[in-house]
């Protein structure tokens, strides 16, 4: 954690130094799945939360850290300079290299997460048949956020237990 909030006070000095920006960033290691390694997300003036994934944090430590972190970071000194500018667009890049202090290329680590999500079944029924649907599903019809009807008998699927 320490070299986690030493690398992030270089990044706003050189942010400070170089574009005359200073905001607040927050750190949050709470990321989970295989779709997102990192996030920049603005939270109000001046001010930027930076959602980072506890297991690849683990696993590549500073080089994750060196890559993701500033990845991140490029976004929040993107999003204070810029107005409308695609996020991984030329301005992007220019402050990624910056940052970095080197021309921008991918990272050779493959951060990727294995997607051997399985997902649980439930089953359900109608008139006409029984349905086995994920827990996504499930979940939304529990929270009653949603309602799903059979496609063959048009009544709307309740729990089989």
């Amino acid at each position: 954690m320490d070299l986690l909030v030493y690398f992030l006070y270089e990044l706003k000095q050189k942010a400070l130094t170089t574009y005359n920006l200073k905001f607040k960033t927050a750190l949050n290691i709470n990321l989970k799945g295989y779709r997102l390694i990192g996030q920049c997300v603005k939270k109000g003036r001046k001010s930027y939360l930076i959602r980072l994934h506890g297991k690849l944090l683990n696993e590549f430590k500073q080089e994750y850290i060196k890559d993701v972190l500033t990845h991140e970071f490029a976004h929040a000194v993107q999003m204070e300079l810029f107005t409308k500018t695609k996020p991984h667009g030329k301005e992007w890049k220019s402050i990624m290299e910056t940052l970095s202090g080197k021309a921008y290329k991918k990272s050779n680590i493959n951060y990727c997460l294995p997607k051997n999500r399985t997902l649980k079944t439930y089953l359900y029924k109608c008139a006409c048949s029984q349905h086995s649907i994920t827990s996504i599903r499930h979940n939304k019809i529990t929270r009653g956020i949603m309602t799903y009807k059979c496609k063959k008998c048009g009544q709307i699927i309740q729990p089989a237990f």
